[in-house]
């Protein structure tokens, strides 16, 4: 099937926002012809993935857009030009440097207009605009009657910055100008694990080529180089590392420089990289947004090079339902790692940004889980595989540039494994991989160590696993401690997933014993950790006391985990506890602003102030299971448009926190004490959402696809096309999973 490329408003603003530089790979129809269809594109053009155009000042809080590419991502900075976080791992460039008092993150590319640090002029001149696309970030600003525009993005499969950098001169007289930029490296390579934050080296020695107009940076600790410079080349260079144009504009005349920064083992790599880059500067352009449209292209399409399975394509009208579904995309892609230095392969990282960048966590990668396994279950499978081997009883998550196991222990961790290979074997019916041996142990037996492991954990004699203490838990709510509902509802899932396995296999005793143990897990919790009237959970203590915690998480896991056991009033009362304490308009809170640990930590991701990537859409896939779903969807509305700024983040601030940006929940910033990233692999879970709760399709290991639509609150005619299933492709429509002719 053909699908109809619509221009609706939010897409003819992105085109305009991104001018001439960003025209689409398949030019939009016109408007005239756009308003004779109804069908959103499918799959979503760059233009319409990309986000709002964003306005802000060096002093507001917000999150930095970053461009990725296969091997690694740079974030812009607050400025018009500005870059950081430059992470290629093993190596790294403008990361914090390993010294005293260091400033954290360096800036390269930082601009000076007349002597004047150009970010921090007085408003408007001070104000920039940001918008990410896909495969690049545009950012804008017009300071003393002089437009600066730029366009960031990393050349594939090369360990190399990019950036157009053009200056206009938007008045009718002619201008003189000098116009400088500050050039910082602190290149390193570190290759144990990076775990927190980009390595980075203080004393880089630097060399200037004024032929090539470029700074070379050499760390004296590591084999890394890095060459930065423009062309055309600067007028001199000042400081070591300030690089100067003297600069003449007539009368709306415009000027671009070109910048490279290439990175390499020694310097004399680094040049001849640079030098490819500069020599073929127009191509890369092109090339860079070419390569990103048929990435997306590929996503949705069976049998493609770039992916080990592929995404169902979305035909709907409804741009809310649409938007749901693609946002959880964004962060997907987002998440991508084809590495040649990856210690065990293509992969996918938890977080994208500052904070950890080449870490996946269990926990995380399980809440996206079932959009993993339809886009790439190779890459998921793999992982499954390491963390099987990495000892995920001692440490959180692993790290792709020395294959280690990292950080102390996540209590989710043998749940999540379970879920990740569940949804696998669900979608790809790879049932031969259970006999694997790993570590001397067949995959069937890791998993049902892994289910089973919670009895090693009862340590209190209650039936439950004390699941420790705040670093192993949710870190920064005090009161979520030792025998926790959310956690422990995991193993009633797992024993349960792991005796269909079992079953499967022909295994009954096996099989009829897990859901014995499951079904009497899932009693004591109910028994022992509800609060009957009021729709949340209580947490034992060593002591026999309890703590009573309003979070999500337990409304979230124990309904996605333990549905049928519990009561028609208890998910009344959950129901109520939601929409009355944790529910807001454009988002939700993780944390009830009630609760007693509410002062603790405002970090958003899990506290009153707003909530993690994923929290919404697991909330909804647990309110379609109780609730209304006109109720629902209309809440979902309002969430979908948290999308318009790019990619998911960590967390969103609720609106009474921080106003909406353009009717969306606001992107919580990096800066302290919030400390999120620009965007989470687990906020896939939209995508997720759209599958399995609004289409309703279970991807059973046996049974085919079961399908309990609540389309009918979006758009009941939508459908899912191209839906992979155990050997075959399906369409999947509220009437239930029709497989495709070949």
């Amino acid at each position: 099937m053909r699908f109809s490329r619509i221009l609706d408003r939010r897409t003819f603003l992105k085109l305009g926002a991104a001018g001439t530089a960003l025209a689409a790979i398949n030019p939009p129809m016109s408007l005239a012809s756009a308003r004779a269809h109804h069908t959103l594109s499918s799959p979503p053009t760059l233009v319409e993935l990309a986000s709002d155009r964003l306005t802000y000042r060096l002093r507001d809080l917000f999150n930095c857009p970053l461009a990725m590419n296969e091997w690694g991502y740079a974030q812009v900075a607050k400025s018009v030009s500005a870059i950081t976080a430059i992470s290629f791992p093993p190596y790294a460039c403008c990361g914090v440097p390993e010294t005293a008092w260091s400033p954290g993150f360096l800036l390269t590319c930082e601009s000076f207009l007349n002597g004047r640090f150009l970010a921090i002029a007085a408003s408007p001149d001070g104000n920039v605009e940001y918008q990410w696309f896909p495969h690049c970030v545009v950012r804008t600003q017009t300071a003393e009657n002089l437009q600066f525009s730029t366009r960031m993005f990393l050349p594939s499969k090369q360990r190399a910055v990019v950036q157009s950098i053009t200056i206009r001169n938007l008045s009718a007289a002619q201008r003189h100008f000098r116009l400088a930029f500050d050039m910082r490296g602190a290149v390193a390579k570190k290759t144990k694990s990076w775990f927190v934050n980009s390595p980075g080296e203080v004393d880089n020695r630097i060399t200037w080529d004024a032929q090539r107009g470029c700074l070379l940076f050499e760390a004296q600790h590591s084999e890394i180089a890095a060459a930065q410079g423009f062309h055309p080349a600067p007028s001199r260079v000042e400081q070591t590392r300030m690089l100067h144009f003297d600069m003449e504009l007539g009368p709306r005349e415009q000027k671009k420089l070109n910048f490279v920064l290439a990175i390499a083992e020694n310097g004399r790599a680094a040049i001849d990289l640079y030098d490819h880059l500069q020599a073929r500067f127009a191509d890369l352009e092109t090339e860079n947004e070419a390569t990103f449209a048929s990435l997306v292209q590929s996503a949705f399409t069976p049998d493609n090079s770039a992916f080990s399975g592929n995404l169902p394509r979305l035909v709907t009208n409804d741009e809310a339902l649409w938007k749901l579904y693609h946002n959880g995309f964004a962060n997907l892609l987002a998440a991508r790692r084809l590495s040649p230095d990856s210690a065990y392969g293509p992969t996918y990282l938890t977080l994208s940004g500052h904070v950890l960048p080449t870490l996946s966590f269990p926990w995380d990668t399980s809440l996206t889980s079932l959009a993993l396994a339809l886009l790439d279950p190779i890459p998921l499978r793999n992982l499954v595989e390491v963390w099987l081997k990495g000892g995920m009883h001692e440490h959180h998550s692993t790290d792709y540039v020395s294959g280690e196991p990292v950080g102390p222990w996540y209590a989710a961790n043998d749940a999540a494994i379970v879920r990740c290979a569940w949804r696998y074997l669900c979608v790809t019916g790879d049932f031969a991989w259970l006999d694997k041996i790993i570590s001397g142990r067949t995959v069937l037996d890791h998993l049902d160590g892994h289910a089973v492991y919670w009895k090693q954990l009862d340590r209190l004699g209650h039936g439950l696993a004390d699941y420790g203490t705040i670093e192993n838990l949710l870190e920064v709510v005090s009161t979520y401690l030792h025998e926790v509902a959310g956690i422990n509802s995991g193993n009633v899932r797992s024993m349960r997933v792991v005796a269909d396995l079992h079953e499967r296999l022909g295994h009954a005793a096996r099989a009829k014993q897990l859901r014995a143990e499951a079904t009497d897990l899932a009693e004591r919790i109910n028994r022992l950790l509800y609060v009957n009237g009021k729709g949340y959970w209580r947490c034992g203590q060593p002591d026999g006391t309890f703590n009573e915690v309003r979070h999500c998480y337990e409304f979230i896991a124990v309904i996605d985990d333990m549905a049928e056991d519990l009561t028609p009033m208890q998910k009344q009362e959950m129901s109520a506890f939601f929409w009355s304490e944790l529910h807001s308009e454009k988002w939700m809170r993780a944390l009830a602003q009630g609760d007693a640990d509410s002062t603790w930590n405002i970090r958003p991701d899990h506290s009153c102030l707003g909530a993690y990537a994923a929290w919404p859409p697991m909330t909804a896939k647990g309110l379609y299971k109780i609730d209304s779903p006109e109720r629902i969807s209309r809440w979902l509305r309002e969430v979908a448009k948290a999308g318009n700024q790019g990619p998911i983040g960590q967390a969103h601030f609720v609106e009474d926190v921080y106003p909406p940006v353009n009717g969306g929940a606001f992107k919580s910033s990096e800066d302290a004490p919030f400390i999120e990233d620009w965007c989470c692999i687990a906020a896939g879970a939209f995508t997720e959402l759209v599958i399995d709760s609004i289409f309703g399709a279970e991807f059973t290991l046996s049974d085919g696809i079961r399908v309990n639509s609540h389309l009918g609150s979006f758009d009941s005619s939508a459908r899912l096309e191209g839906v992979r299933y155990q050997r075959g492709l399906y369409t999947i429509t509220k009437d239930g999973a029709q497989r495709e002719k070949k």
